[in-house]
Parts: C-alpha cells; structure tokens; sequence
C-alpha cells in the first residue's frame, strides 16, 4: 500500500499521531498550521484538508477554554465561622447611623469647623493672608453656601465648593467635574474641616450612655496625657469636634470617677485604628473571661503584666506582638514574643516566666 493510501485510509487522529514528528505551532490568528517531516508522499489536497480540520479543531478547543475556566470552577462556599467572622460586630452596627453626606445632599448652611488654622491652605488662595497662622482660622465655623463651575485652562469644568464665615468668602476646589463631585465628594473627605452634623449625631448617639472602654490612650481637658485603663466601663459625657487628625473628641467619665477624654475617628470601618469600633466595647469584656482572677484582670486593665499570666491574658493586656520566636528544649515549648516599643515577654509552655518592659 502506498503512502498516499495510507493517508486516505487513516482517521485524522492517527495522522496527528503517527505522521507529525513535531508538535504543531499555531499563529496568533489561528489562520495557518505549520507542520514539520510529515509523511514525504503527502497528497496536497489531502495535506490542505487535514490543515483545515486540525486548525478547526484546535480552534474549537481555544474557543471552550474561554468559558470552561470559570463554568468549570467549582462553586466555593463560606463555612459558618466565616461567615461570622464577616459579620459586622455589635460595636460596627452600634455606630453605623453617623455617617457622612454627599455634596448633592449639602443644604445651604450645612456647617464645619475648621480643625486649623493651617486649613486655610486647602482653599482658593488669592486675597488670603500669606500665613495660615495670622489668619487664625481654627475653631471657626464655616457654612456652606454653594457650587461654582470653575473653568480650567485646558477647557474643562470642576466643581468649587464655596463656603463663608465671618462675612468672608472661602472656595474650595474639588478638582472633579460637577457631575462627579455632586456623588463623591463626602462631608467627611474635606481636609481639616470637621463636619458638625456628624459630630451632632455621634453625640446623640453617645451621650450619657454606658461603654466599656478598649484603650488606655487618655487624655485631660487640655490635652495631655494622663495614666489610662482600659476595659472599665465609662460613661459618656460630651462629644465635641476633635483636632487635625481626629475629629471626634469624646469626653467621659470612668468607674473611679476620672473624667479625660479619647479622641476618634469617624465611621464604622476602614483601616484608621481609632473607630469607635476599636476604642469601645458595647457590652463588659469581664464577663467573656470569669476565670481570670480579679488581680490579673486590674493589671489587665491597666497594660501590665506579671510572671504566671496566660499568653492568652497577657494579650488581652498589650496587645498582638509584632514578632514571635518560638522554640523548645527537652521538657518544654519556649516562646518570645516582641513589641515595637521594646518589650519581650518570655513563656515556658504558654505561661510568662519573666519581661522587660
């Protein structure tokens, strides 16, 4: 039988098979199949026919994998403890009415408080005062009085807010097309103004309520720094806008009588770390660990730690360590844990043995 024969009476798989020495390579467009050392006696037609089939072939099977990738995926479902873990807790749902607004929903006289003086550098700078601190801007209040286009240099048009205070004119340029500012730019998002609106709903929210507080981070009236704990339940006294960095300043008064104040951030969730979220518990942390002795649990409240504490207590102290070492010898599991301010605690299978504070 003659190779031409052979061809004629062999399916196109064992053509693919037998008579392709080398793999098949195909362009970019799927037009073309270049074959290399297939059988010398190749009929044209015959060759151009099992072109076109494997090209078709082969671009069948490109087609499916376009879709088979995620069709063919297998359907991927939270467990229970995941989805309790996504949950929002107690604290995230408690504070969830003080939110901001969008500029389309600011009414003329919507008002804020520069946090500031150096806020005067956030706006439209001609017939200012050269430095921020003669203008004495901070603690005033400014109210919003409209949107102005403002035409920029190539053509375009943004958004400048306007604002007034004092019988003085303040604009604020967004640097976004109307359209766009009127839904992203939100009442919390304006550098060192801090809008009063949400400091009125966080305090009718918070005031005269009891909480049980999570840092030691206090401060007095003026601002200093004073010894703190954390963990006792407070009571909630004022809420009054904060500084630069933090606009909510919430006064209290704890379990001994002290009164200081914390300062917070707005909203429920994000990556700050001063959300009310972070800084206060809704219901008494005590209750979750009764078998924690009442001396361990004060040192607890106030960021100390003594020899015979639990990993576990000494966490709830002063926090997650930012590095762990852990090792073992023949009797026992040793672990290190570090701190960025410099503090090591020392365990022998999981009860701390010694510190440096």
């Amino acid at each position: 039988m003659s190779p031409y024969e052979v061809v004629q009476t062999t399916s196109l798989q064992d053509v693919s098979t037998r008579s392709l020495q080398q793999p098949l390579f195909f362009d970019k467009k799927l037009k073309t199949t270049l074959f290399y050392n297939i059988i010398p006696a190749f009929n044209r037609s015959v060759r151009h026919t099992a072109i076109l089939s494997l090209t078709l072939t082969a671009s069948l099977c490109l087609f499916q994998s376009c879709f088979t990738g995620i069709e063919s995926t297998k359907t991927v479902s939270l467990s229970r403890e995941d989805r309790k873990i996504l949950q929002p807790t107690p604290e995230e749902t408690y504070f969830k009415g003080v939110k901001s607004e969008p500029l389309s929903m600011w009414e003329k006289g919507k008002s804020f408080i520069a946090a500031d003086n150096k806020a005067l550098l956030i706006f439209d700078q001609q017939g200012m005062p050269t430095d921020p601190e003669n203008a004495n801007l901070g603690g005033t209040i400014l109210k919003f009085e409209e949107i102005l286009p403002k035409y920029e240099l190539d053509g375009t048009t943004t958004a400048s807010i306007i604002f007034s205070a004092n019988g003085k004119m303040f604009k604020y340029n967004t640097g976004k097309p109307m359209a766009a500012a009127q839904e992203q730019i939100m009442s919390d998002q304006i550098p060192m103004l801090i809008d009063l609106d949400m400091v009125k709903s966080a305090k009718d929210l918070l005031k005269g309520n009891k909480l049980w507080i999570r840092s030691h981070l206090w401060y007095d009236e003026s601002g200093k720094r004073i010894p703190g704990r954390k963990f006792v339940e407070v009571t909630i006294d004022d809420v009054e806008p904060g500084d630069i960095s933090f606009p909510l300043k919430i006064k209290f008064t704890d379990n001994k009588g002290t009164h200081a104040c914390i300062f917070m951030s707005y909203g429920n969730s994000g990556i700050e770390t001063r959300l009310f979220s972070n800084l206060f518990f809704i219901s008494d942390l005590r209750e979750k660990y009764p078998a924690i002795s009442d001396e361990t649990w004060n040192a607890i409240c106030e960021g100390n730690v003594k020899t015979g504490m639990t990993k576990e207590e000494c966490k709830l102290s002063l926090g997650n360590p930012d590095d762990v070492n852990r090792g073992h010898d023949y009797s026992q599991t040793l672990d290190l844990w570090l701190y960025s301010n410099g503090t090591a605690l020392w365990f022998e299978d999981g009860i701390l043995t010694r510190f440096r504070k």
